[in-house]
């Protein structure tokens, strides 16, 4: 009894987590600086947008624009400052980046096949 129980309730929090919006692990590859682990996250074809200049990109596209941010300003923190609604069509989210200036990152997920991706991505400096 205890193992059909215990089994419920892995596959309970299993389907929770691909279920929700990946709003940990976006944060943790900011605060890498990890580019590629950003835009896996994304949809087959991400609008970003850094500081005015933006583009629809591919992921390989999108990896490259996003690790030529970082390169530019290594991350020196990340956190969320507002995270949307778990349950929808879409949710958004805004976080602040400091590197050596202070970045407002707005990411716009979109619920794709019971996944949430990351549709939109803007950073913008906020100094």
């Amino acid at each position: 009894m205890n193992y059909i129980i215990t089994s419920i309730l892995s596959i309970f929090f299993a389907l929770n987590a691909i279920l929700s919006i990946p709003f940990n692990e976006v944060e943790s590859a900011f605060s890498k600086g990890d580019a590629a682990k950003v835009v896996s996250f994304g949809t087959t074809k991400m609008l970003i947008s850094i500081e005015g200049k933006e583009g629809v990109y591919s992921k390989s596209q999108g990896t490259q624009v996003l690790s030529s941010f970082f390169k530019s300003n290594p991350p020196r923190s990340f956190s969320f400052s507002f995270k949307g609604k778990d349950e929808g069509a879409s949710s958004f989210a805004v976080g602040d980046y400091q590197s050596n200036k202070k970045y407002r990152v707005s990411i716009k997920f979109k619920k794709i096949q019971d996944q949430h991706q990351i549709e939109s991505l803007t950073i913008a400096s906020s100094q």
